[in-house]
């Protein structure tokens, strides 16, 4: 038999055949581990041997955190969305992954409100991509937010990928993580990637997104928003800016421009993942021009390139829509709803979202990839101002009905505002006429024509056109509710604005003629259309026409109490300037040229009326300032003291987050995005906990703390006098239940130690058989031995071990046999003999490092190596398994066990010390 401190002893050399047989396998081996552990790692991950191999140390997320040049984030997503992308591709190209179905989440919202979770942004239009590189500056706590407000928004986002740019609402304000980046567009980013289980909270500040409000903006761009973000190459602008011209001629202001290109865009191109032709040179003229189907990145690019010919500012953006609503208040965003779309810039009120992607078309692919993996998917999303679009019934919101704008029987943006114009500028101030709107025409006599170019509203900037016999009327005197405006020109057109009363008259006095031309005002058109014919003459001697002097009146901001809104006042989409805006009743403020004010609400819950007036043109709404509410639950069953209670803040229904959460009066935490936070409760029979936001303050008060403690302590005490009582019925003392403590904590403590000293030797054995198998091996390449020589020590190794598992199996059996048919009486004396014996017993045998031996392999030591008298150590053996493992009665093995010991020592005191056996082993570790 081989020895075990030497299996593969005594091996000559032989052939080298086996060399070459065994060099073979091992290449195979290495070859099947590379093609496999890639297998099974987790997605997403580096395999073991990918680690293995050295790589630059270049950043693979690019120089803003994303991709490289010319990538479009591959497999990252858009949360890498770098510092270049580029635009289009075809499906087969499969780096794009804003046309990827992949159905994995990448991040979780919990989110006040639903949004589109932005990642970056882009200014530089190349004409096969977009370049944003900017300069990021280090975060340093809240963002300014430029422009007008609307609402705030809290959320919180777990990631499920890396990320190097954290998803945001637009417009981020603040962001609950140190060391990240704000570039100038907007986006948090981060130098190194973060990891998946990253999470943070922020709060943004959201845009207004009301037709009304965005109607208003005119064209006066601060002079850096203008020069970077209305540029596109010169072979760009000779081919789109024409046809942009052309298509938008009718609108007159930057929001119908915005909208009509939208609505072209939406209904002359289908949305399809599979382009079938990919850009050549200029992205945006190509899908113009030639192609008819693409997808975001396609219709995004577009849109911009189109605005910014019509020299409104206008940028690319990245990001995820919305996602599925998963629960309340939260979101899943997966891979396939990154997503592309527009920011467009309006006068006074910044950077407004537009997304020309199909909606609907978008949703049911997405719906489609979910249900080709047998899971259901349902989704809302507002993409424009005015717009909605859904699959499904979102869990936990209620369905909305899908509205959209687009030429295939989706319904318009903006009904209210159509046929109604503002003058050149969009804002209803024109140094001279405008030729939009559809022509109106007044006439007192068949001598005597007066001709309007828009139809009539309070504040509107117009041009009235005389003409006698179909000749323009020069030098004739016009004047509008008897307030000259001017004389008319060469072509017989004058321009003013139409006065703020209940009815518009015109009177011209022609050259030379006493007579006068006295018509009521135009009324208000009902319907338009994109191409607008030159003005028509109307004959209306015989009608009568008041003008509308009822004003919409929109708020935005958050309409909350002591809440600082913006109003807007407008009449068919004309601003109305200089109005006195009134807060029940109350003046406080003006409006300015585009209809505007801001106010502060009234910090006292209730309806509160906003009207606006200027002589007969008014108009008002109500706002509902909700009641701030608060309710507790208690996260154990019973609220008791010092324990967690959940407080929820809520008006009218929704969560009110970031809210101030007191306990006795001093403040202890905030709500989150779902408004819920935990707070802990003082030592006292009751607590007082409050919320405080918006000027208000929900308190409620938790009492009977005490009571419930004393329920509690009331059913333990029933519990355990039960327990008490049972216990005395069985005999079981204080005594018993201490022993049965104390021997847990022994078995515990034993069964730890073991532990560790099992794994310490096992590491240890192989280590050495590692070893000796690399030196064995070594040996048969260098010829020092045999083939067969090896295989007979292997053989002869096995035949060794598979006995000592033998011996083990065996010895088990016999332990689990003596458990089974012991009976533990608990004398603690006769338990300490049997130790104390076995203790006796091991300082006579030579085996070093005992401990990590079991009682059969010490006693066959003791019997073989020491010489040991065998009957006396079995007995030994025996009794402390039977003991220590069996659970047997120690007292049955106190008589047998000292005489074997006395047997054992005064066999080991005749013995030599030669005699010992093993003399390396002889002395060390004993205790």
């Amino acid at each position: 038999m081989v020895s075990d401190d030497s299996p593969f002893d005594d091996v000559s050399a032989d052939r080298d055949y086996l060399r070459v047989l065994l060099t073979a396998v091992c290449v195979v081996a290495v070859v099947l581990a590379t093609a496999t552990l890639p297998i099974l790692s987790p997605g997403g991950t580096q395999s073991p041997m990918e680690s293995l191999v050295p790589l630059p140390q270049e950043n693979p997320f690019g120089e803003a955190g994303g991709t490289s040049t010319g990538g479009s984030g591959g497999q990252l997503g858009a949360l890498n969305p770098g510092s270049q992308t580029s635009v289009g591709g075809s499906l087969d190209g499969g780096d794009s992954p804003y046309q990827s179905q992949n159905t994995e989440p990448h991040f979780t919202v919990t989110s006040s409100e639903p949004a589109y979770w932005r990642t970056g942004a882009y200014e530089t239009y190349t004409g096969t991509g977009w370049d944003g590189r900017s300069d990021p500056q280090a975060y340093e706590g809240a963002m300014a937010v430029d422009g007008m407000a609307d609402t705030t928004v809290d959320y919180e986002v777990r990631l499920a990928r890396s990320a190097t740019s954290l998803p945001t609402v637009w417009r981020p304000k603040s962001v609950s993580r140190e060391n990240v980046m704000v570039t100038e567009y907007g986006a948090v980013t981060s130098e190194r990637p973060l990891p998946p289980g990253t999470t943070y909270s922020a709060t943004s500040v959201t845009p207004p997104d009301d037709p009304e409000v965005l109607q208003t903006s005119g064209r006066d761009y601060p002079d850096e928003i203008e020069s970077r973000y209305t540029g596109v190459p010169a072979s760009t602008s000779a081919q789109v800016g024409p046809f942009t011209d052309r298509l938008t001629e009718d609108s007159d202001s930057p929001y119908e421009t915005a909208v009509t290109i939208e609505q072209w865009l939406e209904a002359n191109k289908n949305y399809s993942l599979n382009v079938s032709q990919p850009p050549e040179d200029d992205v945006a003229s190509e899908f113009i021009f030639q192609m008819d189907e693409g997808y975001c990145e396609y219709f995004a690019t577009s849109m911009t390139v189109m605005l910014r010919s019509q020299d409104i500012p206008a940028r690319y953006v990245v990001g995820y829509s919305t996602g599925e609503q998963t629960g309340q208040n939260r979101y899943t965003v997966r891979g396939m709803n990154a997503h592309a779309w527009v920011e467009v810039y309006f006068e006074g009120v910044g950077w407004v979202q537009f997304d020309p992607t199909p909606g609907q078309e978008r949703l049911e692919g997405e719906q489609q990839a979910m249900q080709n993996n047998s899971q259901e998917y349902s989704a809302a999303e507002s993409g424009s101002p005015d717009e909605e679009f859904a699959v499904g019934t979102p869990t936990g919101a209620t369905p909305t009905e899908e509205t959209a704008t687009g030429g295939d029987g989706q319904q318009s943006q903006n009904d209210e505002s159509e046929g109604t114009e503002t003058g050149v500028d969009g804002t209803g101030d024109s140094d001279g006429p405008s030729d939009s709107g559809d022509g109106q025409t007044v006439s007192q006599s068949g001598e005597f024509v007066v001709e309007l170019n828009r139809t009539a509203t309070p504040g509107a900037a117009v041009a009235a056109t005389v003409t006698r016999n179909g000749a323009p009327v020069e030098g004739a005197d016009v004047s509008f509710n008897g307030k000259p405006v001017g004389t008319t020109g060469p072509d017989g057109t004058v321009s003013g604005t139409v006065p703020y009363d209940e009815e518009l008259t015109i009177a011209v006095d022609a050259p030379g003629d006493e007579a006068s031309l006295t018509a009521p005002s135009v009324p208000r058109d009902s319907g338009r259309s994109f191409a607008v014919a030159g003005p028509q003459a109307q004959q209306s001697t015989n009608a009568s026409y008041e003008l509308n002097t009822t004003a919409s009146v929109s708020l935005t901001g958050e309409q909350v109490t002591g809440g600082e809104v913006t109003v807007t006042a407008t009449v068919d989409g004309v601003p109305v300037r200089d109005g006195d805006v009134l807060v029940d009743g109350e003046q406080v403020a003006t409006t300015d040229r585009q209809g505007r004010a801001t106010v502060t609400l009234l910090t006292q819950p209730g309806n509160v009326s906003v009207a606006v007036e200027r002589d007969a043109v008014s108009g008002n709404t109500t706002v509902s300032l909700e009641q701030l509410s608060i309710a507790t639950s208690p996260t154990l069953p019973l609220a008791l003291p010092v324990a967690g209670q959940t407080v929820n803040a809520t008006m009218g229904g929704e969560p009110v987050t970031n809210a101030t959460v007191a306990v006795g009066g001093e403040p202890t935490a905030r709500t989150g995005a779902n408004g819920h936070t935990t707070v802990g409760l003082p030592l006292a029979s009751s607590a007082t906990v409050s919320v405080s936001k918006y000027g208000q303050t929900a308190t409620t008060t938790v009492g009977g703390l005490f009571v419930n403690a004393a329920g509690v302590l009331a059913v333990l005490g029933v519990f355990l006098g039960g327990t008490v009582v049972g216990a005395r019925r069985r005999n079981v003392t204080p005594g018993t239940l201490l022993d049965w403590m104390r021997a847990a904590h022994e078995l515990a403590v034993s069964t730890l130690v073991g532990l560790a000293v099992v794994f310490d030797d096992l590491l240890g054995r192989f280590r050495t058989r590692l070893e000796r198998t690399v030196t064995a091996l070594r040996d048969l390449l260098a010829g020092r031995r045999s083939p067969g020589a090896l295989l007979d020590a292997l053989r002869a190794w096995l035949d060794v071990r598979l006995s000592a598992a033998e011996d083990a199996a065996s010895e088990a059996v016999a332990a689990v046999s003596a458990s089974e048919s012991s009976e533990n009486d608990g004398t603690p004396a006769a338990r300490v003999t049997i130790r104390e014996a076995w203790t006796r017993f091991l300082t006579h045998v030579s085996l070093r490092r005992y401990w990590t031996r079991t009682p059969g392999e010490i006693a066959t030591h003791a019997i073989e190596r020491d010489g040991l008298p065998p009957a006396a150590v079995r007995t030994v053996r025996d009794a402390f398994r039977a003991v220590e493992y069996g659970q047997r009665d120690p007292q049955e093995h106190v008589a047998p066990v000292e005489d074997a010991i006395r047997t054992i020592e005064a066999a080991a005191g005749s013995q030599q010390p030669d005699e010992a056996g093993d003399t390396d082993d002889a002395t060390e570790g004993r205790p």
